[in-house]
């Protein structure tokens, strides 16, 4: 497992504009983790056989296992360690399938 690298600051070096990206491969053994620890075993999830018959194709991840990915920015790179967000607004573009790049960006809100 790689870590990502912990970036602290502070109220006054937070400035308007700024970004933080974290990338990850979604991996099966996300989708599957995900899946255990909420109990959304939707078959779209899980299995590839069901998933095939679906319009996207093949299996893609939870819609918010996409989203909690945030969680890693806001926590260890914008603002840092100890930051908290208190709402986090979604709109889903398009379905994550396994293997594909998620990138997740954070940016101060305004």
């Amino acid at each position: 497992m790689t870590l990502l690298p912990l970036r602290i600051l502070y109220f006054e070096d937070l400035s308007v504009g700024m970004t933080a990206v974290h990338s990850k491969t979604v991996k099966s053994s996300d989708v599957v983790g995900f899946a255990e620890i909420t109990g959304d075993r939707n078959p779209i999830h899980l299995s590839e056989h069901f998933a095939a018959k679906t319009p996207f194709k093949g299996r893609i991840a939870h819609g918010l296992y996409t989203a909690s990915l945030i969680s890693a920015v806001i926590g260890t790179q914008l603002p840092g360690p100890g930051a908290i967000y208190l709402s986090q607004t979604l709109r889903f573009l398009a379905p994550v399938k396994i293997g594909e790049l998620k990138p997740s960006q954070a940016e101060p809100a305004q």
